[in-house]
């Protein structure tokens, strides 16, 4: 029994010493007890200050942004982003910490949205809505919104970790159509992946809001192939698939930080695909994403700076499970104008 004490003393006592314990039990709480303001700066200057002090990954970053500005035909300066940029991984790792505070209007009163209007007009056809997200900005605040505006809302997502009370006491409510029950996982039995998505129809077909992200790079079945930043990508298309089935209207969404601990959502209604046109609505779903991304380097973390983005340097059309049928065209290395989702 002693020495099982002393194992659990020396687990959580290696715990003490890692950035993590630092950022999220020792940081968080102070920049959430500052307020929006103050938090928000404390968080950047954390940032910035951490890749201060570790310069070959600030070398890795500036590298990251001219690659990314290459591809995009982007005329923004790596000198004036990377500070942004730098700033920006302290906020992105916050997640909705921030928001971990007081009733429903004190932190809705941070959100300047686009588009709920049309979510619940399109509720109201009795058919729910999927929502397509992906890790750019504030991807994680944004679905607190969500969930703090009522929207009946199911993630078909790993489930997110260090995250804000509030949503772990949203994802362990028990009730009709649980949310536990949604959560994927990268070593599910192809049985678990098939009843996962009859929970989503279920789900759909009782007028709820079905969530995906469709940025996630995967292997095996239901994947579709495209290009992100100039790499080449295979990436999880279960969203095309279950809107061609239940017929149900599609949203993409985009969380971005402001200034200040606020936050700016949209949802942008999308084309719902027929079967068949999973690749074209990837490569529609992509060029939204890098329209984002060429406006906002700086909200673009994950995309930048994840190792699960960096090119494999395979062709995005032959995927583990499929044959390349025809061939894939590469996109011209110009700037993709924002534009509206394709309708």
């Amino acid at each position: 029994m002693l020495n099982a004490f002393h194992k659990r003393l020396r687990g959580r006592m290696r715990k003490v010493f890692t950035w993590k314990f630092v950022f999220y039990s020792l940081a968080l709480p102070v920049a959430r007890a500052l307020g929006p303001v103050w938090g928000d700066w404390l968080l950047g200057r954390i940032g910035k200050r951490a890749v201060s002090l570790i310069p070959s990954e600030g070398r890795r970053m500036r590298r990251a942004l001219a690659a990314a500005a290459r591809s995009l035909d982007a005329d923004w300066k790596v000198d004036q982003v990377f500070p942004l940029l730098a700033a920006n991984r302290a906020r992105f790792l916050a997640r909705d910490y921030p928001l971990d505070v007081g009733p429903d209007e004190q932190v809705l009163e941070r959100f300047e949205s686009r588009g709920l209007d049309r979510l619940w007009g399109a509720l109201a056809g009795g058919k729910g809505a999927i929502l397509v997200g992906s890790h750019f900005g504030a991807h994680i605040a944004g679905l607190h919104w969500l969930f703090r505006q009522g929207a009946p809302l199911r993630l078909l997502v790993q489930r997110p970790r260090h995250v804000s009370r509030y949503l772990n006491h949203r994802f362990d409510a028990r009730g009709w159509h649980p949310q536990s029950e949604f959560f994927l996982r990268r070593n599910l039995e192809p049985a678990a992946a098939v009843e996962r998505l009859c929970r989503a129809r279920a789900a759909l077909r009782d007028g709820l809001v079905v969530y995906l992200n469709g940025d996630i790079p995967w292997t095996g079945c239901n994947t579709s192939g495209g290009y992100l930043l100039g790499r080449p990508q295979r990436l999880l298309a279960i969203w095309p698939l279950l809107a061609s089935l239940t017929g149900a209207p599609v949203f993409l969404v985009f969380c971005r930080h402001r200034p200040g601990g606020r936050f700016a959502i949209e949802l942008e209604p999308l084309e719902r695909p027929r079967p068949g046109e999973e690749e074209t609505a990837v490569a529609d779903y992509l060029k939204q994403l890098e329209a984002r991304i060429a406006l906002a380097p700086e909200e673009a973390v994950a995309h930048l700076l994840w190792p699960c983005y960096e090119s494999r340097g395979e062709d995005p059309s032959e995927g583990p499970e499929h044959a390349p049928t025809t061939s894939p065209t590469r996109r011209p290395a110009s700037r993709p104008e924002p534009q509206p989702a394709r309708r």
